[in-house]
Protein backbone atom coordinates (compact mmCIF):
# COMPACT_ATOMS: atom_id res chain seq x y z
CA UNK A 1 0.00 0.00 0.00
CA UNK A 2 1.42 3.12 -0.99
CA UNK A 3 1.65 6.27 1.77
CA UNK A 4 -1.23 8.15 -0.34
CA UNK A 5 -3.43 5.29 -0.28
CA UNK A 6 -2.57 4.53 3.57
CA UNK A 7 -3.65 8.35 4.71
CA UNK A 8 -6.74 8.17 2.70
CA UNK A 9 -7.79 4.58 4.60
CA UNK A 10 -6.78 6.00 7.90
CA UNK A 11 -8.85 8.90 7.14
CA UNK A 12 -11.61 6.96 6.18
CA UNK A 13 -11.46 5.08 9.59
CA UNK A 14 -11.68 8.25 11.47
CA UNK A 15 -15.25 8.84 9.29
CA UNK A 16 -16.08 5.55 10.42
CA UNK A 17 -19.88 4.99 11.57
CA UNK A 18 -18.17 2.84 14.22
CA UNK A 19 -17.15 5.26 17.23
CA UNK A 20 -14.04 2.51 18.04
CA UNK A 21 -12.97 2.60 15.13
CA UNK A 22 -13.10 6.33 15.19
CA UNK A 23 -11.11 6.29 18.65
CA UNK A 24 -8.51 3.88 17.29
CA UNK A 25 -7.77 5.90 14.46
CA UNK A 26 -7.26 8.87 16.87
CA UNK A 27 -5.07 6.90 18.65
CA UNK A 28 -2.63 5.74 15.18
CA UNK A 29 -2.08 9.60 14.62
CA UNK A 30 0.77 8.85 16.72
CA UNK A 31 2.02 6.15 14.94
CA UNK A 32 2.65 8.05 12.02
CA UNK A 33 5.55 7.74 10.04
CA UNK A 34 7.58 10.99 8.16
CA UNK A 35 7.44 9.82 4.93
CA UNK A 36 3.38 10.25 4.64
CA UNK A 37 4.30 14.19 5.09
CA UNK A 38 4.18 14.23 0.96
CA UNK A 39 0.59 12.72 0.61
CA UNK A 40 -0.72 14.72 3.99
CA UNK A 41 0.63 17.41 1.62
CA UNK A 42 -1.01 16.89 -1.53
CA UNK A 43 -4.44 15.79 0.24
CA UNK A 44 -3.99 19.42 2.25
CA UNK A 45 -3.62 21.34 -1.12
CA UNK A 46 -6.28 19.08 -2.48
CA UNK A 47 -8.82 20.18 0.51
CA UNK A 48 -7.78 23.98 0.38
CA UNK A 49 -8.83 24.59 -3.12
CA UNK A 50 -12.13 22.01 -2.82
CA UNK A 51 -13.78 22.91 0.76
CA UNK A 52 -16.26 24.93 1.96
CA UNK A 53 -14.08 27.16 4.51
CA UNK A 54 -16.95 29.28 5.76
CA UNK A 55 -18.98 26.42 6.88
CA UNK A 56 -16.24 24.72 8.12
CA UNK A 57 -15.88 27.92 9.97
CA UNK A 58 -19.85 27.87 11.10
CA UNK A 59 -19.63 24.16 11.85
CA UNK A 60 -16.81 23.99 14.21
CA UNK A 61 -18.02 27.14 16.27
CA UNK A 62 -21.72 25.28 16.21
CA UNK A 63 -19.83 21.97 17.62
CA UNK A 64 -17.51 24.59 20.04
CA UNK A 65 -20.41 26.24 22.05
CA UNK A 66 -22.38 22.76 22.72
CA UNK A 67 -19.53 21.31 23.85
CA UNK A 68 -18.63 23.91 26.33
CA UNK A 69 -22.01 24.13 27.19
CA UNK A 70 -22.32 20.72 28.34
CA UNK A 71 -18.81 20.55 29.98
CA UNK A 72 -19.50 24.33 31.79
CA UNK A 73 -17.88 27.57 30.97
CA UNK A 74 -14.96 27.31 33.29
CA UNK A 75 -13.81 23.67 31.67
CA UNK A 76 -10.75 23.74 29.76
CA UNK A 77 -10.93 24.00 26.03
CA UNK A 78 -11.49 20.77 24.68
CA UNK A 79 -9.25 19.61 21.77
CA UNK A 80 -10.85 20.07 18.32
CA UNK A 81 -10.60 16.90 16.99
CA UNK A 82 -11.77 14.75 19.74
CA UNK A 83 -14.73 17.59 20.17
CA UNK A 84 -15.53 16.67 16.29
CA UNK A 85 -15.35 13.27 17.05
CA UNK A 86 -17.80 13.31 19.89
CA UNK A 87 -20.40 15.12 18.09
CA UNK A 88 -20.21 13.50 14.75
CA UNK A 89 -22.17 14.66 11.67
CA UNK A 90 -20.62 12.10 9.09
CA UNK A 91 -23.18 13.14 6.35
CA UNK A 92 -21.93 16.62 6.14
CA UNK A 93 -19.27 17.18 3.42
CA UNK A 94 -17.53 20.06 5.80
CA UNK A 95 -17.62 18.17 8.53
CA UNK A 96 -15.45 14.97 7.17
CA UNK A 97 -13.15 17.95 5.87
CA UNK A 98 -12.92 19.57 9.05
CA UNK A 99 -11.74 16.21 10.46
CA UNK A 100 -9.49 15.96 7.95
CA UNK A 101 -7.72 18.59 8.42
CA UNK A 102 -7.28 18.28 11.75
CA UNK A 103 -6.55 15.06 11.92
CA UNK A 104 -3.70 15.44 9.13
CA UNK A 105 -2.33 18.86 11.51
CA UNK A 106 -1.74 15.92 14.16
CA UNK A 107 -0.26 13.90 11.72
CA UNK A 108 1.83 17.21 10.77
CA UNK A 109 2.89 17.54 14.82
CA UNK A 110 3.62 14.10 14.98
CA UNK A 111 6.56 14.14 11.95
CA UNK A 112 7.77 17.50 14.15
CA UNK A 113 10.22 18.55 11.05
CA UNK A 114 10.56 21.97 9.48
CA UNK A 115 8.48 20.95 6.34
CA UNK A 116 5.92 19.65 9.07
CA UNK A 117 5.70 22.92 10.50
CA UNK A 118 6.12 24.72 7.13
CA UNK A 119 2.99 23.21 6.68
CA UNK A 120 1.32 23.77 9.88
CA UNK A 121 1.58 27.26 9.00
CA UNK A 122 0.05 26.82 5.80
CA UNK A 123 -2.84 25.43 7.39
CA UNK A 124 -3.89 28.89 9.02
CA UNK A 125 -2.77 31.09 6.07
CA UNK A 126 -4.99 28.57 3.89
CA UNK A 127 -8.28 27.79 5.51
CA UNK A 128 -8.69 31.06 7.78
CA UNK A 129 -8.72 32.55 11.35
CA UNK A 130 -11.09 29.67 12.64
CA UNK A 131 -7.95 27.62 12.31
CA UNK A 132 -5.59 29.42 14.43
CA UNK A 133 -5.81 28.49 17.83
CA UNK A 134 -5.68 24.73 16.76
CA UNK A 135 -2.53 25.86 14.68
CA UNK A 136 -0.99 27.71 17.55
CA UNK A 137 -1.42 24.33 19.89
CA UNK A 138 0.21 22.22 17.35
CA UNK A 139 3.20 24.45 17.01
CA UNK A 140 3.71 25.09 20.96
CA UNK A 141 3.92 21.31 20.93
CA UNK A 142 6.62 21.19 18.47
CA UNK A 143 8.93 23.61 20.58
CA UNK A 144 11.98 24.87 19.09
CA UNK A 145 11.05 22.51 15.93
CA UNK A 146 8.43 24.91 15.20
CA UNK A 147 11.18 28.05 15.05
CA UNK A 148 12.23 27.48 11.16
CA UNK A 149 9.11 27.50 10.17
CA UNK A 150 7.94 30.59 11.87
CA UNK A 151 10.64 32.94 11.23
CA UNK A 152 10.40 32.16 7.55
CA UNK A 153 6.43 33.05 8.22
CA UNK A 154 7.54 36.29 9.27
CA UNK A 155 8.35 37.10 5.78
CA UNK A 156 5.02 36.09 4.60
CA UNK A 157 3.65 38.22 1.65
CA UNK A 158 0.08 38.36 3.94
CA UNK A 159 0.66 41.24 6.45
CA UNK A 160 -1.76 39.52 8.97
CA UNK A 161 0.50 36.23 8.97
CA UNK A 162 3.52 37.63 9.15
CA UNK A 163 2.37 39.22 12.38
CA UNK A 164 1.13 36.35 13.96
CA UNK A 165 4.50 35.02 13.32
CA UNK A 166 6.72 37.19 14.96
CA UNK A 167 3.96 37.29 17.94
CA UNK A 168 4.56 33.11 18.07
CA UNK A 169 8.35 33.69 17.99
CA UNK A 170 7.99 36.46 20.91
CA UNK A 171 5.98 33.87 22.89
CA UNK A 172 8.76 31.21 22.52
CA UNK A 173 11.03 33.69 23.76
CA UNK A 174 12.71 33.84 20.04
CA UNK A 175 11.66 36.78 18.89
CA UNK A 176 15.54 38.17 17.48
CA UNK A 177 18.42 36.15 15.64
CA UNK A 178 20.38 35.81 18.85
CA UNK A 179 17.66 34.31 21.01
CA UNK A 180 16.59 31.92 18.22
CA UNK A 181 19.47 29.82 17.63
CA UNK A 182 19.94 29.06 21.14
CA UNK A 183 19.46 25.56 21.11
CA UNK A 184 21.22 21.94 21.44
CA UNK A 185 20.28 20.45 18.20
CA UNK A 186 22.46 21.09 15.75
CA UNK A 187 19.42 20.08 13.23
CA UNK A 188 17.10 22.51 14.35
CA UNK A 189 19.92 25.49 14.50
CA UNK A 190 21.04 24.25 10.91
CA UNK A 191 17.04 24.75 9.78
CA UNK A 192 16.87 28.24 11.78
CA UNK A 193 20.19 29.13 9.86
CA UNK A 194 18.36 28.28 6.19
CA UNK A 195 15.39 29.15 7.43
CA UNK A 196 17.11 33.26 8.21
CA UNK A 197 18.43 32.98 4.53
CA UNK A 198 15.20 32.37 3.01
CA UNK A 199 13.87 35.25 4.89
CA UNK A 200 16.72 37.58 3.86
CA UNK A 201 17.03 38.96 7.02
CA UNK A 202 19.54 41.16 6.97
CA UNK A 203 19.16 41.38 10.79
CA UNK A 204 20.70 37.91 11.40
CA UNK A 205 23.32 37.75 8.36
CA UNK A 206 26.06 38.43 10.42
CA UNK A 207 24.94 36.31 12.70
CA UNK A 208 24.65 33.74 10.23
CA UNK A 209 28.15 34.33 8.50
CA UNK A 210 29.59 33.46 11.68
CA UNK A 211 28.41 30.07 12.15
CA UNK A 212 29.71 29.65 8.33
CA UNK A 213 33.22 28.76 10.57
CA UNK A 214 31.81 26.07 12.50
CA UNK A 215 33.43 23.20 13.49
CA UNK A 216 30.06 21.09 12.56
CA UNK A 217 29.99 19.92 9.13
CA UNK A 218 26.20 19.94 9.17
CA UNK A 219 25.68 23.43 10.38
CA UNK A 220 28.65 24.97 8.29
CA UNK A 221 26.87 23.83 5.30
CA UNK A 222 23.40 25.33 6.36
CA UNK A 223 25.33 28.68 7.68
CA UNK A 224 27.15 28.94 3.81
CA UNK A 225 23.79 27.73 2.37
CA UNK A 226 22.07 30.65 4.25
CA UNK A 227 23.98 33.28 3.03
CA UNK A 228 23.84 32.45 -0.86
CA UNK A 229 20.05 32.42 -0.21
CA UNK A 230 20.65 36.10 1.12
CA UNK A 231 22.71 36.89 -1.35
CA UNK A 232 23.02 40.87 -2.22
CA UNK A 233 21.22 41.27 1.63
CA UNK A 234 24.46 40.25 3.28
CA UNK A 235 27.42 41.89 1.47
CA UNK A 236 28.85 44.73 3.73
CA UNK A 237 28.76 41.67 6.57
CA UNK A 238 30.55 39.96 4.27
CA UNK A 239 32.99 42.78 3.60
CA UNK A 240 33.14 43.69 7.32
CA UNK A 241 33.86 39.73 8.25
CA UNK A 242 36.73 39.55 5.32
CA UNK A 243 38.17 42.55 6.96
CA UNK A 244 38.42 41.70 10.31
CA UNK A 245 39.59 37.78 9.27
CA UNK A 246 41.83 38.47 6.59
CA UNK A 247 43.04 41.92 8.26
CA UNK A 248 42.30 43.36 4.90
CA UNK A 249 39.29 45.18 3.33
CA UNK A 250 38.10 42.85 0.33
CA UNK A 251 38.87 44.83 -3.47
CA UNK A 252 36.41 47.06 -4.22
CA UNK A 253 35.58 45.14 -7.50
CA UNK A 254 34.17 41.79 -5.81
CA UNK A 255 30.81 41.35 -5.82
CA UNK A 256 28.77 39.56 -2.76
CA UNK A 257 29.66 36.18 -4.81
CA UNK A 258 33.50 36.83 -4.54
CA UNK A 259 33.82 37.84 -1.33
CA UNK A 260 31.77 35.31 0.41
CA UNK A 261 33.95 32.70 -1.90
CA UNK A 262 37.02 34.06 -0.47
CA UNK A 263 36.05 34.60 3.22
CA UNK A 264 34.95 30.51 3.20
CA UNK A 265 38.73 30.01 1.48
CA UNK A 266 40.05 31.71 4.80
CA UNK A 267 37.79 30.02 6.71
CA UNK A 268 38.85 26.95 5.57
CA UNK A 269 42.22 27.25 5.73
CA UNK A 270 41.78 28.55 9.58
CA UNK A 271 40.40 25.71 10.88
CA UNK A 272 42.61 23.28 8.70
CA UNK A 273 45.75 24.44 10.12
CA UNK A 274 44.21 23.26 13.32
CA UNK A 275 42.87 20.22 12.61
CA UNK A 276 46.67 19.60 11.57
CA UNK A 277 47.76 20.31 14.87
CA UNK A 278 45.47 18.13 16.58
CA UNK A 279 46.23 15.28 13.82
CA UNK A 280 49.76 15.66 14.52
CA UNK A 281 49.02 15.67 18.42
CA UNK A 282 47.11 12.25 17.90
CA UNK A 283 50.10 10.75 15.44
CA UNK A 284 52.73 11.51 18.53
CA UNK A 285 50.29 9.83 21.81
CA UNK A 286 50.07 6.73 19.25
CA UNK A 287 53.48 6.58 18.93
CA UNK A 288 54.04 7.02 22.54
CA UNK A 289 51.42 3.97 22.91
CA UNK A 290 48.81 6.55 24.57
CA UNK A 291 46.14 5.23 22.57
CA UNK A 292 43.07 6.29 24.51
CA UNK A 293 44.67 10.03 24.12
CA UNK A 294 45.28 9.17 20.32
CA UNK A 295 41.36 8.01 19.86
CA UNK A 296 40.18 11.39 20.87
CA UNK A 297 42.38 13.36 19.02
CA UNK A 298 41.64 11.56 16.08
CA UNK A 299 38.14 11.76 16.83
CA UNK A 300 38.15 15.74 16.79
CA UNK A 301 39.76 15.82 13.39
CA UNK A 302 37.33 13.71 12.11
CA UNK A 303 34.58 16.10 13.21
CA UNK A 304 36.30 18.73 12.53
CA UNK A 305 36.84 17.61 8.55
CA UNK A 306 35.50 14.05 8.22
CA UNK A 307 37.05 14.11 4.71
CA UNK A 308 40.49 14.93 6.30
CA UNK A 309 43.18 14.21 3.70
CA UNK A 310 45.44 12.25 5.31
CA UNK A 311 42.96 9.94 7.51
CA UNK A 312 44.47 6.93 5.78
CA UNK A 313 47.35 7.30 8.54
CA UNK A 314 44.40 7.16 11.62
CA UNK A 315 43.58 3.36 10.35
CA UNK A 316 46.84 1.81 12.12
CA UNK A 317 46.24 3.66 15.63
CA UNK A 318 42.28 3.51 15.25
CA UNK A 319 42.78 -1.05 14.66
CA UNK A 320 45.37 -0.81 17.53
CA UNK A 321 43.00 1.09 19.77
CA UNK A 322 39.75 -1.64 19.31
CA UNK A 323 41.99 -4.37 19.50
CA UNK A 324 43.09 -2.97 23.43
CA UNK A 325 40.30 -2.22 24.25
CA UNK A 326 38.21 -5.33 22.45
CA UNK A 327 37.66 -7.43 25.93
CA UNK A 328 37.05 -4.17 28.34
CA UNK A 329 35.21 -1.82 26.65
CA UNK A 330 33.71 -3.27 23.39
CA UNK A 331 31.47 -0.35 22.32
CA UNK A 332 34.65 1.72 22.12
CA UNK A 333 36.42 -0.92 20.25
CA UNK A 334 32.98 -1.14 17.67
CA UNK A 335 33.11 2.54 17.50
CA UNK A 336 36.70 3.01 16.55
CA UNK A 337 36.33 -0.25 14.33
CA UNK A 338 33.38 1.49 12.20
CA UNK A 339 35.52 4.81 11.65
CA UNK A 340 38.02 1.93 10.06
CA UNK A 341 35.63 0.93 7.75
CA UNK A 342 34.47 4.48 6.69
CA UNK A 343 37.99 5.98 6.01
CA UNK A 344 38.86 2.76 4.31
CA UNK A 345 36.55 2.74 1.85
CA UNK A 346 37.10 0.90 -1.13
CA UNK A 347 40.24 0.00 0.16
CA UNK A 348 41.76 -3.75 1.57
CA UNK A 349 42.43 -2.20 4.72
CA UNK A 350 39.28 -1.99 6.02
CA UNK A 351 39.38 -6.43 5.98
CA UNK A 352 40.80 -6.64 9.67
CA UNK A 353 38.32 -3.71 11.48
CA UNK A 354 35.14 -5.84 9.57
CA UNK A 355 36.87 -9.34 11.10
CA UNK A 356 36.55 -7.66 14.44
CA UNK A 357 33.06 -6.12 14.20
CA UNK A 358 31.74 -9.37 12.96
CA UNK A 359 33.50 -10.68 16.26
CA UNK A 360 32.39 -8.56 18.30
CA UNK A 361 28.93 -9.09 17.09
CA UNK A 362 29.20 -12.99 17.53
CA UNK A 363 30.39 -13.18 20.72
CA UNK A 364 27.44 -10.81 22.00
CA UNK A 365 25.05 -13.22 20.48
CA UNK A 366 26.85 -16.07 22.33
CA UNK A 367 26.41 -14.43 25.64
CA UNK A 368 22.90 -14.30 24.13
CA UNK A 369 22.93 -17.71 23.99
CA UNK A 370 22.70 -17.65 20.18
CA UNK A 371 25.68 -19.60 18.52
CA UNK A 372 25.86 -17.87 14.70
CA UNK A 373 29.23 -19.31 13.24
CA UNK A 374 28.30 -17.88 9.72
CA UNK A 375 29.51 -14.32 11.56
CA UNK A 376 32.71 -16.35 13.25
CA UNK A 377 33.44 -17.61 10.17
CA UNK A 378 33.10 -15.10 7.98
CA UNK A 379 35.25 -12.76 10.10
CA UNK A 380 37.86 -15.74 10.22
CA UNK A 381 37.81 -15.67 6.08
CA UNK A 382 38.19 -12.31 6.52
CA UNK A 383 40.88 -11.77 8.44
CA UNK A 384 42.78 -15.53 8.77
CA UNK A 385 44.91 -13.49 11.76
CA UNK A 386 42.18 -13.20 13.95
CA UNK A 387 42.66 -15.70 16.80
CA UNK A 388 39.12 -14.35 18.58
CA UNK A 389 37.03 -15.44 15.84
CA UNK A 390 38.58 -18.49 16.31
CA UNK A 391 38.69 -19.37 19.64
CA UNK A 392 34.89 -18.46 19.63
CA UNK A 393 34.57 -20.96 17.09
CA UNK A 394 35.56 -23.47 18.85
CA UNK A 395 33.66 -22.27 21.97
CA UNK A 396 30.64 -22.69 19.98
CA UNK A 397 31.74 -26.71 18.73
CA UNK A 398 31.99 -27.29 22.39
CA UNK A 399 28.25 -25.89 22.92
CA UNK A 400 30.04 -23.46 26.01
CA UNK A 401 29.21 -19.40 25.67
CA UNK A 402 32.03 -17.68 27.16
CA UNK A 403 29.79 -16.64 30.36
CA UNK A 404 29.42 -20.26 31.21
CA UNK A 405 32.77 -20.48 30.44
CA UNK A 406 33.70 -18.33 33.01
CA UNK A 407 31.80 -19.97 35.64
CA UNK A 408 32.66 -23.38 34.67
CA UNK A 409 36.18 -22.40 35.67
CA UNK A 410 35.28 -20.06 38.62
CA UNK A 411 33.06 -23.04 40.37
CA UNK A 412 36.05 -25.51 39.61
CA UNK A 413 38.73 -22.95 41.18
CA UNK A 414 36.32 -22.59 44.42
CA UNK A 415 35.62 -26.36 44.52
CA UNK A 416 39.51 -26.79 44.43
CA UNK A 417 40.32 -24.19 46.91
CA UNK A 418 37.64 -25.51 49.33
CA UNK A 419 39.24 -29.14 49.43
CA UNK A 420 42.61 -27.78 49.72
CA UNK A 421 41.69 -25.71 52.73
CA UNK A 422 39.37 -29.18 54.36
CA UNK A 423 42.35 -31.00 54.23
CA UNK A 424 44.92 -28.51 55.85
CA UNK A 425 41.94 -28.61 58.34
CA UNK A 426 41.98 -32.20 58.94
CA UNK A 427 45.53 -32.23 59.28
CA UNK A 428 46.02 -29.94 61.65
CA UNK A 429 43.36 -31.22 63.97
CA UNK A 430 45.52 -34.69 63.66
CA UNK A 431 48.80 -33.01 64.67
CA UNK A 432 47.00 -31.00 67.49
CA UNK A 433 48.39 -32.75 70.86
CA UNK A 434 46.02 -33.52 73.18
CA UNK A 435 45.80 -32.34 77.19
CA UNK A 436 48.25 -34.21 79.44
CA UNK A 437 46.78 -37.01 81.29
CA UNK A 438 46.76 -37.08 84.85
CA UNK A 439 47.26 -40.90 86.00
CA UNK A 440 47.13 -41.98 89.83
CA UNK A 441 50.52 -42.02 91.46
CA UNK A 442 51.24 -46.09 91.20
CA UNK A 443 48.22 -47.23 89.08
CA UNK A 444 48.43 -49.11 86.43
CA UNK A 445 50.54 -47.38 83.69
CA UNK A 446 51.67 -44.80 86.07
CA UNK A 447 55.98 -44.53 85.84
CA UNK A 448 55.78 -42.72 89.47
CA UNK A 449 56.91 -45.10 92.05
CA UNK A 450 54.01 -45.36 94.90
CA UNK A 451 55.23 -43.67 98.30
CA UNK A 452 55.98 -46.24 101.06
CA UNK A 453 53.58 -46.69 103.77
CA UNK A 454 54.37 -47.15 107.25
CA UNK A 455 55.90 -50.75 107.68
CA UNK A 456 53.87 -53.82 108.21
CA UNK A 457 55.46 -56.14 111.02
CA UNK A 458 56.49 -59.20 109.73
CA UNK A 459 56.15 -63.10 110.72
CA UNK A 460 57.04 -62.62 114.38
Amino acid sequence: MSAQEALDAHLKRLLSRDADERETAIREILEVEPDAFPAIHRRLSELAESSDHEAMKELLGSVRDKARDEAGKKAAPPDYLSMLEAHPKLDSKPFRDLVSVLAMSRMLREIGTTPAARELVSIYARFGEFLRIDTQHQLEQLGERSIAALVEAERHPAPKIAHWASRQLDMLGKAIPSEAIQTNDPEVLSDILRAYGRARNPDAARLVISFANSERTQIRDAAREAVVLMGEVANWQLRDTYENVVGKKPSREWAWERTARELFSEFDRLRLSQVHVLFEQGLAAYKAGKLDEMAALFDQVLAQSPTFERSAEMLPGYLEYAKARFEDAPEKAARALRRVERLSVNTDSGKPAESLLLTLQARDLLNRHIADQILARRALELDPTNTRARRLIEQMTRGETEVEGRFRRYVAAFVIAFLALAALAVLALRKRPGPPSVLTPGAPGSREPAEPGPSEPGPS
